[in-house]
């Protein structure tokens, strides 16, 4: 009769074992899952939707790629295509050129279209050469980057202050011009050891 109690409570000790297990493994919700989700709910109530760390990457057609990262963006409400970045570095790298390094503080990103606005202390550097601006506006549509507002540009010869600036990505043509085709682009030698 022993035996048979022991083989009893043996079974009922091994399915208590099973039931524990499974619940544990498909029914109770890891702490990490529900802090995410709790987290989640703040952001979805408070309007927000804040992004931290973030990174694109694009491929065209021909082997052309975009990389884009942030440190912090946010979601447009009215739009979720368009994100708000700040502290932000895109590199373009062309197949058959130099990669292309793009800074600023803030920009306006679409991931549809991966056209961006960079805005504040924009700064571009494409081998020795560097631009600096105030606005930036990358549009792939047009493979076109239009640099405006208070443009500078440094080469390691030469220093130049314009209106606006124009990149032919496909074709890597620059056009640095004025707004006000009465004033000129104003050039600057940068003299090297006294000589030039």
């Amino acid at each position: 009769m022993t035996k048979k109690i022991y083989i009893q409570l043996f079974l009922i000790f091994i399915f208590l074992i099973i039931s524990l297990f499974l619940f544990f493994k498909y029914f109770k919700k890891s702490s990490f899952e529900s802090n995410s989700k709790t987290n989640i709910t703040q952001t979805l109530n408070t309007g927000e939707s804040l992004i931290e760390d973030l990174k694109y990457l694009s491929v065209d057609k021909t082997g052309n790629e975009y990389k884009i990262e942030a440190k912090k963006g946010n979601i447009d409400k009215n739009n979720p295509d368009i994100i708000y970045l700040e502290n932000v570095r895109a590199i373009i790298l062309l197949r058959n050129s130099e990669s292309i390094l793009i800074k600023s503080n803030y920009a306006k990103y679409n991931i549809k279209s991966f056209d961006t606005l960079f805005n504040d202390s924009v700064s571009v550097d494409y081998g020795e050469h560097i631009l600096k601006s105030e606005f930036l506006d990358l549009s792939f549509e047009k493979n076109l980057v239009s640099i405006y507002d208070n443009v500078r540009y440094l080469s390691g010869i030469s220093s130049l202050r314009a209106d606006r600036a124009e990149i032919d990505i496909i074709n890597n043509k620059t056009k640095i011009f004025m707004d006000n085709p009465n004033k000129k682009v104003q050039i600057d030698n940068i003299p090297k050891n006294g000589n030039n």
